[in-house]
């Protein structure tokens, strides 16, 4: 078959590509005209990889997404719609082939042209194109033919270019740039066409929280200043805002909380752990909630199913918190005593006030839950600096303590107030108004963070840029590219790391070396590999022919045809005694693949399953090939015929699709064969299925 990815030919069904490393879905090769999969498109998964740079949520279209999100492409015949999830057909079935909707657009395809619809069903660009992507970031890529050549360019939400077809390859925006291939150069651009960076880095950038803001490599997350420096290295396997000067972070698949200098103040324990309000942080213990204080104290029990309908701010809040317990919400006081039970749908208590919902309608309660302010709105946030958000007519204003309009709801959409002042929307652009509706910032961004510590975060024209309360912006952006805080570099046939100064802290001693992972980076001495630490020590010895990197504290290693699993210590947790085909290049990623949640894809005698980290097959190995597991789902292939199991290894939807795609949003398409090659297969695609295998289309 032929690799998605980079378009070689690769063995039948093989687990991953030799030449680039890419997965090949489940299935047969694949040729699809009618449906346009073809290797350029394919490969911009792989290019969306290495595009997680700076990154703002862009809040667009919150109506029409609501509604899109219902929406299942859904097939007639030959014809394509939508309908919602009790298959009634929302929009008609007019179309050669309609896709998932994506910031409330949906690609649909007639006469073998491309153009995107709304939630209404509306024309929104004209079906015009060879091809084109989901829309991301307010942009679509689109693909044109010329000179015989495919070129990519992209669009805006109205279908007018921004950018001109002239790129190879092309990966969706991400944080305001796109990876993208021209020629010989690889690299990122923003939105007006700049190449940024030629190089394809790697970060994630959040808001600014007690002056740091967090990042993320592919597999870790650290924190910079304002101005970009890092403060605290890239250790973490996830990392949450500072809040009361401390951080919940996750390492080995536990949660601690740090303090801005990146020490451990309480120790990783803890299944989840939300942030620090009112000296008390929810954490969680087995599948219960409890609260710790600042010094790691329990001092409220693990008792409860769930924490905060309000999701903006998990934990305590003017003295109360909302917790669920059988199914009932209720809150609670500091010494987890019940204070109001049961409440519906309860917001966070500020000022005295929370709000709830009674029969589809919005007020607010006080603490000894007499409804203070009657339920009228169509939704309401809780009070911020003395106001608080409601909607009404379809637009957002806000209300003081005594349920009086003091701006009147006329904003498309709208945050919370923070020093004095609040990000709402006009015209689909952000601005800032203070407590009297005067704008203090124009409403010129695409999207904003809230203000912290006097610093919010923008996009304007594809760029994130730190601004102050008057709108001035930097012009230091931070682009993330470490792992661990530290760089592996080459010079002649030598390989070391450098950290973020660009000092060298592991000197050019190894014949090879890959990234560090987890604080341990394997490296190549005399042609077996071992792993050393971010100061370059030597913490497990050069044994292997081959290694992956870890994840979740265990690395799969291969030696002498056999492979197994290897704590950070050296330790065979999971025995060497797994037989494998080394003889060819890159045999062990074809084998053995690498932990998450507890499970890792392993190859026994040409078959696939899953084990747990005791080696325990937690999926038997009978399968072709299989996925990973997305929606607690994992696409399996069993001689050409395809399928879903669930995490135990159940067989959800049966062994019944020629093949089939991942799960996104709660569907997965699944494919039919119409021709079966050479030079490869055809397939259409059948339709959509849900994650309890419910069909969504009719003959």
């Amino acid at each position: 078959m032929y690799c998605p990815a980079c378009g070689k030919e690769i063995p039948d069904d093989s687990a991953l590509c030799p030449v680039c490393g890419a997965k090949p879905a489940s299935g047969k090769k694949e040729r699809r005209p009618r449906v346009r999969i073809i290797v350029p498109v394919v490969l911009i998964l792989v290019l969306l990889a290495a595009s997680l740079t700076a990154y703002l949520v862009i809040k667009t279209r919150a109506g029409n997404d609501q509604r899109a999100a219902a929406l299942i492409p859904y097939r007639i015949g030959d014809k394509w719609g939508f309908c919602d999830r009790d298959k009634n057909v929302a929009i008609p079935t007019v179309y050669d082939e309609t896709y998932p909707f994506s910031e409330g657009l949906a690609r649909v395809n007639i006469n073998g042209k491309y153009g995107f619809v709304d939630a209404r069903g509306t024309v929104v660009v004209q079906p015009a194109y060879d091809h084109v992507g989901d829309f991301s970031e307010g942009v679509a890529w689109f693909e044109t033919w010329l000179d015989d050549k495919a070129r990519y360019g992209f669009m805006d939400t109205n279908g007018d270019v921004v950018l001109e077809p002239v790129y190879d390859l092309v990966g969706d925006f991400e944080g305001g740039l796109a990876n993208v291939i021209v020629g010989t150069t690889d690299g990122f651009i923003d939105k007006h066409g700049k190449m940024v960076i030629t190089i394809p880095n790697r970060g994630l950038s959040r808001e600014v929280s007690e002056g740091l803001v967090r990042v993320e490599t592919p597999s870790k997350s650290g924190f910079i200043d304002t101005k970009g420096t890092i403060v605290i290295p890239a250790a973490y396997d996830v990392a949450g805002d500072f809040s009361e000067n401390l951080a919940a972070v996750c390492l080995d698949g536990k949660y601690g909380f740090i303090d801005a200098k990146g020490t451990v103040l309480i120790q990783p324990l803890y299944e989840f752990a939300w942030g620090f309000h009112e000296g008390l942080a929810a954490v969680k213990i087995g599948n219960k909630w409890g609260f710790v204080d600042t010094k790691g104290n329990l001092t409220i029990q693990p008792l409860y199913d769930d924490i905060s309908c309000d999701k903006s701010l998990v934990g305590f809040s003017d003295g109360l918190a909302s917790v669920e317990l059988n199914s009932q919400w209720a809150f609670i006081d500091a010494k987890g005593k019940m204070v109001l039970y049961p409440i519906v749908n309860p917001g966070r208590f500020i000022d005295g006030l929370a709000p709830f919902s009674s029969n589809g309608k919005w007020g607010f309660i006080d603490k000894k839950g007499n409804v203070a302010i009657k339920p009228v709105y169509i939704f309401a946030r809780s009070f911020s600096e003395g106001l608080a958000q409601v909607r009404t007519g379809g637009k957002s204003g806000f209300i003081d303590e005594k349920g009086n309009m003091v701006l009147q709801p006329i904003y498309e959409e709208a945050n919370d107030f923070h020093d004095g002042i609040v990000a709402v929307r006009i015209d689909k652009r952000w601005g800032w108004i203070d407590t009297q509706g005067k704008i203090v910032i124009p409403a010129i961004y695409d999207g904003v963070s809230d203000f912290n510590n006097s610093v919010a975060q923008v996009r304007l024209n594809g760029n994130t840029r730190h601004i102050d309360k008057n709108g001035s912006i930097s012009t230091q952006p931070f682009l993330g590219f470490f792992y661990d805080g530290l760089a592996s570099y080459r010079v002649d046939s030598k390989f070391g790391f450098k950290n973020t100064q660009g000092k060298t802290v592991v000197p050019l001693t190894y014949e090879d070396a890959r990234d560090f992972h987890e604080g341990l980076a394997a490296v190549k001495i005399d042609g077996k590999w071992g792993f050393v630490d971010t100061k370059g020590n030597l913490a497990i010895q050069p044994l292997y022919d081959e290694t992956e990197d870890f994840h979740e504290g265990l690395v799969a290693v291969g030696l002498n045809g056999t492979f197994g699993y290897v704590d950070k210590n050296g330790n065979a947790v999971i025995a060497l005694a797994y037989e494998y085909d080394h003889a060819h290049q890159f045999p062990l990623e074809e084998n053995a693949r690498s932990f998450s949640e507890g499970r890792a894809a392993i190859r026994i005698n040409d078959r696939w399953g899953f084990i747990d980290k005791n080696g325990r097959k937690v999926v038997e190995p009978v399968y072709t090939s299989m996925s990973s597991f997305q929606d607690d789902l994992l696409a399996v292939n069993l001689n050409g015929r395809c399928g879903f199991v669930d995490t135990k290894g159940t067989m959800v939807t049966g062994l019944i699709y020629d093949k089939v795609g991942d799960f996104g949003h709660g569907i997965a398409p699944v494919y039919r064969l119409v021709h079966a090659g050479p030079p490869a297969d055809d397939y259409n695609t059948l339709g959509y299925i849900d994650t309890k295998g419910t069909q969504y289309w009719e003959e």
